[in-house]
């Protein structure tokens, strides 16, 4: 509890109440005896206090929940399995700082294939090329058998294209027999697992076969794909190459040469297909290393060393830890003592930190309680979203009031009252009392800074009753 008041001047009392004691006296003179009523003042010392001004505020305690002002799901652009995994939850992180990698293999595998289909497309493009040389030339008969030779290249070419995707379609197959029978067994050893028949070891080696099988049924498909690539550039060599020798087997110079120029337009425009297959190829090769948007503390990690990496799940979850946000609900009556830019405390099971009010809810919820959020500047890293925490704020405050121990507050059913020395007398006097803490309570009305307050309690202590103030 706070409490704000300045010092409280004491005094002593002395109650004075009056008894009847007999005494029996005996006369020298005649042996008579005589009784006589002698009257004896009993005095019942009490201590006094001023009234003074000041404030009490009385602290209420809520539950309250902490969030990031900022969070970041880092969510990866590349399936594959995960190769290295450097960060746990509650670490802290830099911006920029590569969270984890993931498996490159079949990436480079593509690029190696995108690299070899893009040196056959320069041999064909030089070929145009010296075919729209050699359509202004003479040697007609040369030009024509490098012609056919290129058309039988170019078909020898496509063949093992056609080899290529029938190898990979195979390849299909085969990876989709095994994601099938890996993923039946899966399902099989789920239930066994959920029902107690299996242990937990033997789950997840069903569950590893799954993902091992489905990464490879990923590979078998990207395979196939790359080959059908190379089966259409192939395809697209052999009509470069044939249309070729068309324009050096038809005698029309003008027409050779329109035909040789756009038989080059057609090389050029494929192996940039080419080079742009290869650019977005290396672009995953740089998405292969995910890397973390912000600077703060990791609050989940969803991937693990030979897992499989989801572009479709969030894989980390990052925290900015500079400040963070406190949410608690109050009653309305407390909240009207609080304010944007008050101090509020919290404790979160560890230490006790401070923040300050930055919005308060004009209205209530369906609880009939007020939204209240804080900020809590620099948090230390085990304190993460989600958790809850007990917060300090104002419950109720009264400012500048006059205030009284509560030791010199008696009640009568239930009513307040004070006793104010009044000369030689005790008065007794009904009081209005507002906020009150452990100690000290604020009175609305009855009394004034001026009356001296009879602080100690006596059981005879009465309205009327006669005092005699005594220093001390």
């Amino acid at each position: 509890m706070k409490r704000y008041m300045t010092g409280l001047s004491k005094g002593v009392l002395l109650v004075s109440v009056f008894g009847a004691l007999m005494l029996p006296l005996t006369a020298c003179g005649g042996g008579e005896e005589v009784t006589a009523a002698v009257a004896i003042r009993a005095s019942i010392p009490v201590s006094t206090i001023m009234p003074q001004v000041g404030d009490i505020v009385v602290l209420g305690e809520y539950i309250g929940t902490m969030q990031p002002n900022q969070q970041v799901a880092v969510i990866p652009r590349l399936p594959g399995e995960v190769q290295s995994v450097y960060f746990s939850v509650g670490d802290m992180v830099e911006a920029g700082e590569v969270l984890f990698r993931i498996d490159t293999t079949d990436i480079l595998s593509n690029i190696a294939a995108l690299e070899a289909q893009l040196r056959v497309q320069d041999a064909t493009v030089r070929a145009a090329q010296t075919g729209v040389q050699l359509v202004e030339g003479s040697a007609m008969q040369s030009q024509l058998l490098a012609a056919s030779g290129g058309v039988v290249q170019a078909e020898a070419g496509i063949r093992q294209a056609e080899q290529n995707v029938e190898q990979a379609r195979i390849g299909i197959e085969q990876a989709q027999m095994g994601y099938d029978m890996a993923y039946q067994a899966f399902t099989d050893t789920t239930t066994l697992f959920e029902a107690g028949v299996v242990s937990r070891s033997v789950f997840d080696q069903a569950e590893a076969g799954y993902t091992n099988a489905a990464a490879g049924l990923e590979r078998a498909r990207s395979g196939y794909y790359m080959a059908n690539v190379g089966l259409t550039q192939a395809q697209a060599g052999l009509a470069q190459a044939q249309a070729g020798l068309r324009i050096l087997q038809e005698d029309a110079p003008d027409e050779n040469r329109r035909r040789a120029q756009d038989g080059l337009s057609q090389a050029q425009a494929a192996r940039n297909i080419i080079l742009v297959n290869l650019e977005t190829v290396n672009s995953r090769l740089d998405d292969a290393e995910v890397r973390a948007p912000i600077g703060g503390v990791v609050t989940m990690r969803n991937v693990d060393e030979f897992g499989f990496a989801n572009p479709q799940a969030p894989a980390f979850i990052i925290a900015e830890q500079d400040s963070m946000t406190v949410t608690f609900r109050v009653p309305r009556g407390s909240a009207a003592h609080l304010q944007q830019g008050d101090s509020i405390t919290l404790h979160d099971g560890r230490e006790y930190l401070t923040g300050a009010i930055t919005e308060i809810a004009a209205v209530v919820d369906h609880s009939g309680l007020l939204t209240i959020r804080a900020s809590i500047p620099n948090p230390p890293a085990t304190l993460l979203g989600g958790t809850t925490v007990r917060v300090f704020a104002d419950a109720q405050r009264a400012e500048g009031v006059i205030i009284l121990p509560l030791s010199a507050i008696h009640y009568e059913r239930g009513v307040p009252h004070v006793y104010i020395a009044d000369g030689a007398s005790a008065r007794r006097v009904q009081v209005t009392l507002g906020v009150f803490d452990a100690d000290y309570a604020e009175v609305i009305s009855g009394i004034s800074t001026s009356d001296e307050i009879i602080s100690t309690w006596n059981a005879r202590l009465a309205d009327g009753v006669e005092i005699e103030i005594v220093e001390g």
